[in-house]
């Protein structure tokens, strides 16, 4: 039986301003994990730090950005998307699905996180 092609999506994901660097990493892992777990692939990080929300979400006036290119099979996505809402230290996530030429025509410049598995 042949291995079915995953479909390219862009998740972007506004943690708490407050968390510390060490629970960032902890649920960028965990993040990983979900993917490689559902047959997927973190296929690329963008970390845009701390930014101002352009309004309050749940009392907070700013929030932690970071741009997720992620590569799962379209069966995964409910699941995926079920598992990001259970994550307290997220304040609002996008998960989109993206066409695979539209990400390499950007060549913008990526900061990687540190992750010490």
């Amino acid at each position: 039986m042949a291995k079915s092609r995953n479909d390219l999506y862009e998740m972007m994901v506004i943690f708490k301003p407050l968390l510390p660097d060490d629970i960032r990493k902890e649920i960028h892992a965990n993040i990983t994990d979900l993917c490689k777990k559902l047959e997927g692939k973190v296929e690329d990080t963008d970390i845009w730090g701390k930014r101002y929300l352009a309004y309050k979400i749940a009392s907070h006036q700013e929030g932690y950005y970071i741009l997720y290119t992620l590569s799962l099979p379209s069966s995964a996505v409910s699941e995926f998307k079920k598992q990001m809402d259970l994550k307290q230290e997220i304040i609002r996530y996008l998960l989109v699905n993206v066409d695979e030429d539209e990400v390499k025509k950007r060549g913008i410049k990526k900061k990687e996180m540190e992750v010490n598995l």
